[in-house]
């Protein structure tokens, strides 16, 4: 993969995160904190819906693009069998939608209800039109359907800050379903070349039935992984408060620096690694690939805490104690990225079972945690359970690979992701109360970091030149892309 697609893929999650930074405090200061928290309640669900209605056949498209020839059949086949379930279960619970309304939100809205069940079935279209992007290299057409819905949702809060309007959450919830309809139809468009054809293309049974039964163990990994993701917040809505829901919800969000990389990386890793797979290079490559990785984690880990103390000037007054939540919250995105790099055996062999132990095991401890820490530490306790419970969940993950994989060295990443958890969890507890400031204390770790990694950045650094020099010499035709609708 040449620079120009890496930084094409690059643009959307950087300027993303960049909106971001804008968006989240604009929604903290036009809504109350019960709605913030409620907004969380929505993203957990469509993220669960997602998970479980693509049978973990999303999964299966990526690993068996490059081994099918027929691709829109390909497609097809990994898309039918999840939008089917997903209708029935809409029907399903049509005569219980005031229930789950008011279990969900609190008050027994059903417009609530609706509106949530069209964000799900939006994002799982979208979710599998964005796979076409991302198998075809299109970075910058992949990155436009990232940045226009935050540019959408942030102008959309702007408006409701408009005295006309009543700032209900049924609005927030709408901008929120606009800007999700209108990744849709960017996608829809840009890959309008690919899924045409996929709607005529002849699918054998047997064809469905060889990628369930790769995505289906993987189905129980999803669901177990969005339990690990959403613990905190189930807990929250349960045995805490919705203000503390939102205060964790802002937390989360502002660990978006974790989320950049963790999205940039999983983008590209995933084709990556596997055309390596089907091309017979050489795997040692990820033993370097997974020390780099963690250079660059440590990097964003002590940068965040060095710089943390920023987020006091664009809250209200109330979310004071975030600076100290963001920084166990942003483990959970940065472990998440380095353990699908340790977990690589996991895929290569297709021994998916195993990605569900590996995620049960975090999500057992994040259960047992939360329901110890919430009830009398609120957010804070939220947000130690799930920095420990990732850290449970990446080296299980990265165990179960080298069980069925190959072994390689690993104590080094363990000893550095443990470190990064406990100062997290530390400067939670005594940064209010540390005789110096805690920033200054993680400011001191960023040339520890440099010098432990130094072999590390010079290798990307050498790569990097390699690259650049190798674009010069052989220029690659520019990428093909569509234009908006």
């Amino acid at each position: 993969m040449n620079i120009r697609t890496v930084l094409a893929f690059a643009i959307g999650p950087i300027a993303t995160a960049g909106l971001g930074l804008l968006t989240v405090p604009a929604i903290a200061w036009v809504f109350p904190p019960a709605d913030v928290g409620r907004l969380n309640i929505v993203q957990i669900a469509v993220s669960f819906g997602v998970l479980l209605f693509n049978l973990g056949l999303d999964r299966a498209y990526v690993r068996e693009y490059h081994e099918w020839n027929d691709r829109g059949a390909l497609l097809k086949a990994c898309f039918a069998p999840g939008l089917l379930l997903m209708l029935l279960v809409m029907l399903a619970t049509m005569p219980i939608d005031q229930r789950l309304a008011c279990w969900l939100f609190g008050v027994g809205h059903i417009a609530y209800y609706w509106a949530l069940m069209a964000c799900v079935v939006v994002s799982f279209i979208s979710r599998f039109l964005s796979l076409i992007l991302r198998m075809q290299d299109r970075g910058m057409a992949f990155s436009a359907s990232q940045i226009l819905p935050k540019m959408i949702l942030l102008l959309a809060v702007g408006a409701l800050a408009l005295p006309v309007f009543s700032r209900t959450f049924g609005e927030l919830e709408a901008a929120y379903l606009a800007s999700l309809l209108s990744v849709l139809l960017i996608y829809s468009w840009n890959t309008r070349r690919e899924w045409s054809p996929a709607l005529r293309a002849p699918v054998l049974r047997t064809q469905v039935r060889g990628l369930l039964d790769y995505g289906v163990p993987l189905i129980f990994a999803g669901v177990a992984y969005w339990g690990l993701d959403a613990t905190s917040t189930l807990a929250l809505r349960s045995l805490s408060t919705l203000p503390e829901l939102a205060i964790y919800s802002v937390s989360m969000s502002f660990a978006g620096v974790g989320v950049v990389f963790q999205t940039i990386f999983t983008v590209l890793w995933a084709p990556m690694v596997y055309k390596w797979v089907a091309h017979g290079v050489d795997m040692r490559r990820v033993d370097h690939v997974a020390h780099q990785a963690l250079a660059v984690v440590c990097t964003i880990w002590v940068l965040s805490g060095a710089l943390s103390w920023l987020i006091d000037f664009v809250l209200p007054a109330h979310y004071s104690q975030v600076k100290y939540l963001m920084l166990c919250c942003i483990g959970e995105p940065l472990l998440y990225t380095l353990s699908e790099v340790t977990c690589v055996g996991i895929g290569i062999t297709r021994r998916s079972m195993l990605s569900l132990w590996s995620t049960v095991a975090g999500l057992v401890v994040n259960v047992a945690l939360s329901v110890w820490l919430v009830p009398g530490h609120g957010a804070a306790g939220a947000v130690v359970a799930n920095a420990i419970a990732f850290l449970v969940f990446f080296v299980a993950r990265t165990e179960a690979s080298v069980y069925v994989w190959r072994p390689f060295p690993r104590a080094r990443l363990y000893a550095f992701v443990t470190i990064g958890v406990g100062l997290s969890i530390a400067t939670l507890v005594y940064g209010p109360r540390a005789p110096i400031h805690f920033s200054l204390v993680w400011l001191a770790l960023l040339p520890v970091i440099v010098w432990c990694f130094r072999d590390e950045w010079s290798g990307m650094y050498r790569s990097l030149l390699d690259a650049l020099k190798s674009e010069r010499t052989y220029p690659q035709p520019a990428e093909e892309t569509e234009g908006l609708p």
